[in-house]
């Protein structure tokens, strides 16, 4: 009998682990057919990476809801340990030499004990209280119910052989002795025949289990791993530069799934499908079409059903020593996989990857497809085209003439880099939005105000000041935007600047992290920063009561881009007066405003407007203020108090207006 047993094992753990292996080989084959991205260094940070977000399941442990399944994770790591012990037993019947030592078994039964009590609350939590953002599926359910069998029968396992032997474990395993107790005065036959059926459950579990991983979401346990190894160790946010100086490339951007990198395909295999980017996603609670959570299993879905013939055509190039792949004929993503509103829905707010316990990068997605839209298909609404004419012949987004430029600061004498020929510390870059829109000109005059009466040396390009061109890059159009980037750069460096202050955040991100790559070295701050930098230093003294009850909104940009938090809170906090009332999402849990990502300039496709549901936040703390530190927001936030009807009562103002009323 017991070679009999042995065979049968041998058979089905080769059969098990051969499905295993030929499931994740073919997803990791699938992965190798995205293009090339290198993702290997600074390898030591890479692996501390690892060892906190994976063995620490750091980021996992970021929800309350993360603690089941971190219980999960640790405790199948442990459990692995004693399985080997358990084969060996429901085997031969006797154990392993020191895997019955107390404290193994101990650590072992309050593992799976664990384990058991977070299987139970998943399955309470997804077929019973169903939040909106995990679906109650069969393949979710029958992998739960695996685990499920998994540690019950290790319990019932240990309880049936203490009371076949007469021999009580105690508290050194504290289950098994409650079941011993439980099944004493059965028969040492039946607990025997019992003990072989309940370990080939177990055994098949585990097998099945196996052979599932690659071929269903659980394929995250490994692909989740290997993501969180090759995360972005780079400057969070920013978008690859294009090279444009090829004038052969006539296809931009992203139209086939093969055309994503391979790790943008492996973020399809890392996903948990636990819907905390569905949940966080301001496009997706306005009731468009586009969710971050199906972006990314789309272009799995994508990316399997192609594989195969791809893979297999692949191999039989190389055996033919052929050096490229024959043409296959794919769907096109933007039509066939997903609608144009998904793709233009999307704010650029990074609400998704912050919330993503496996470090996926949802907007690099975004990006690449709205570039192949752009520039390969000339697909783009006629507010998005407006601004691209607005940008290419007048260089703002709103189309008015660069005469206008400067208009922002009449009365104010404002010295331009022209008039002090660059010799300043800092250039102000005022930005479209500061410089145009009627409402937050009133911003850029309060920081002048700020910067003369704390004695800075700084000067405006004025009427040669440029777009910084964010709204071109993030909306695909990177001809456009590398255009706007040249002439800038050009111009900086012609003006010889080294330090660069600005109020606009989307400026901000793009000079300190995207225009280094053409060439930009300058620091670059916001003007939060430097007014709370000079507050410090004692060159701003806020003295004048200024009695307000203000909630204080995070620029997307400044916020999540560039974790810039502190500053703007700095600030208020030492306006007399002043009290700082939060709102529940806030800090990196902020909602966008919606203007983000060109949305700015184009309609909303969502049942509710973005803006509105964070103004209905910032109401719900019944404050009589909201602070901004973006010019974007600032329209978004007052157009929302409109909506509302309350924008007599609550009154929109930039920090750096709350600071000045306070002087």
């Amino acid at each position: 009998m017991y070679f009999l047993n042995l065979i049968l094992f041998i058979v089905l753990a080769i059969a098990a682990l051969s499905g295993f292996g030929s499931g994740v080989y073919s997803r990791y084959q699938f992965v190798r057919l995205g293009q090339a991205e290198d993702r290997s260094e600074p390898k030591n940070l890479r692996v501390r990476s690892f060892v906190k977000y994976v063995l620490g399941q750091a980021k996992v442990l970021a929800e309350p809801a993360g603690i089941g399944h971190s219980f999960i994770f640790w405790g199948f790591i442990v459990l692995a340990f004693g399985e080997l012990d358990f084969f060996a037993f429901g085997l031969s019947g006797s154990h392993i030499p020191g895997f019955t030592a107390p404290w193994f078994t101990f650590l072992q039964e309050w593992a799976a004990v664990f384990v058991m009590i977070a299987v139970v609350v998943a399955l309470i939590r997804r077929y019973i209280v169903r939040p909106i953002r995990i679906e109650p599926t069969f393949e979710a359910g029958f992998i739960l119910f695996l685990i499920f069998v998994i540690v019950t029968t290790t319990f019932l396992v240990g309880g049936l052989d203490a009371a076949r032997t007469g021999v009580m474990p105690g508290m050194a395993a504290p289950m098994s002795n409650l079941f011993g107790h439980l099944f004493f005065g059965v028969s040492p036959v039946v607990a025997s025949v019992w003990i072989q059926v309940l370990f080939w459950a177990h055994t098949l579990s585990i097998f099945g289990f196996l052979v599932l991983i690659p071929r269903s979401k659980h394929m995250h346990m490994i692909g989740a791993m290997v993501n969180s190894y090759y995360r972005n160790l780079g400057p969070v946010g920013k978008i690859k530069t294009l090279d444009l100086s090829d004038e052969s490339v006539e296809e931009f951007g992203v139209a086939k799934v093969t055309q994503f990198t391979w790790k943008q395909l492996l973020d399809g295999f890392a996903c948990t499908e636990c819907g905390r980017c569905h949940v966080n996603c301001p496009a997706m609670m306005s009731g468009t079409d586009l969710s971050p959570k199906y972006l990314i299993l789309k272009m799995k879905e994508a990316l399997v059903e192609a594989g195969p013939s791809l893979v297999k055509r692949q191999n039989m190039a190389k055996a033919a020593g052929a050096e490229t792949l024959e043409e296959v004929e794919l769907p096109s993503l933007v039509g066939e996989v997903y609608t144009e509103n998904e793709i233009w829905a999307c704010t650029t707010c990074r609400a998704c990857e912050e919330a993503c316990p496996v470090w996926n990068e949802h907007v690099s997605l975004i990006i690449d497809l709205r570039r192949n839209l752009v520039l390969t298909e000339g697909k783009a609404s006629g507010e998005i085209n407006r601004a691209f004419t607005g940008l290419e012949r007048q260089s703002n987004e709103w189309g008015r003439p660069r005469s206008a430029r400067l208009e922002w600061a009449d009365g104010l004498d404002v010295k331009t880099m022209a008039d002090v020929e660059g010799k300043v510390e800092y250039l102000y870059y005022v930005g479209s939005a500061a410089s145009f829109d009627v409402r937050n000109q009133k911003i850029a005059r309060a920081f002048v105000e700020l910067l003369r009466q704390a004695g800075v040396d700084f000067a405006v390009l004025g009427t040669e000041e440029e777009s910084d061109g964010d709204t071109a890059r993030r909306l695909g159009n990177e001809f456009l935007y590398q255009e706007l980037v040249q002439t800038n750069v050009e111009l900086f460096k012609e003006y010889g600047v080294k330090k660069i202050i600005t109020t606009d955040p989307h400026a901000y991100n793009n000079f300190k992290k995207e225009y280094p790559d053409f060439g930009l070295e300058a620091e670059v701050i916001h003007h939060t920063e430097f007014l709370a930098g000079l507050m410090k230093a004692g060159k701003i003294q806020p003295t004048k009561a200024v009695e307000r009850t203000v909630t204080y909104h995070d620029s997307c940009y400044l916020g999540r881009y560039n974790d810039v938090y502190d500053a703007p809170r700095y600030i208020l906090s030492r306006i007399p007066g002043l009290k700082l009332v939060e709102m529940d999402r806030t800090r990196n849990r902020s909602m966008c405003c919606g203007a983000g990502g060109g949305s700015m300039f184009k309609e909303e496709t969502g049942k509710q407007r973005i803006n509105v549901l964070r103004t209905e936040q910032a109401l719900a703390t019944g404050v009589t203020t909201i602070a901004t530190a973006c010019p974007y927001c600032m329209t978004m936030m007052i157009d929302g108090t409109k909506a509302k009807g309350v924008e007599e009562e609550v009154l929109t103002f930039d920090v750096a207006e709350l600071l000045l009323q306070a002087i």
